[in-house]
């Protein structure tokens, strides 16, 4: 058979039957669906057991890696003044996310500023 799937007529001095084996048929792929997509290949109970396995080894990874470094720094000598920094670090954290996000609320100072100056300005003097 040629590379189209169509045998070619013998020529003259050649055999009828090719010196090559023939190959097994390839199964029927299925036809394509409505629209022009060609369909898609079944998904079989082995393949979802497979995947199934892969992430649930993968959890186990993660999970066994994670156990092994909490280990690690509960052995730590230092403990005490590594929790320590933890938390006085995310204190200040904390104070810098709340400047940040609270960024409308006003000084202190600027607010006293203000309410003297509306003071004096509702008494009647003059601004100097």
């Amino acid at each position: 058979m040629s590379h189209t799937g169509h045998e070619r007529p013998p020529q003259p001095g050649q055999s009828a039957r090719h010196e090559q084996p023939e190959r097994p048929q390839q199964p029927a792929q299925p036809a394509p669906e409505q629209g022009g997509e060609p369909a898609a290949p079944p998904v079989t109970l082995e393949l979802l057991a497979l995947l199934a396995a892969g992430v649930a080894d993968l959890a186990l990874d993660q999970l066994r890696q994670s156990a092994d470094r909490a280990q690690e720094v509960l052995r730590r000598s230092d403990l005490r003044e590594l929790l320590t920094d933890g938390v006085v670090e995310l204190r200040k954290r904390g104070e810098l996310a709340t400047r940040r996000s609270g960024a409308a609320t006003e000084n202190h100072l600027e607010t006293v500023a203000r309410r003297a100056a509306e003071r004096v300005a509702s008494e009647g003097h003059p601004r100097a």
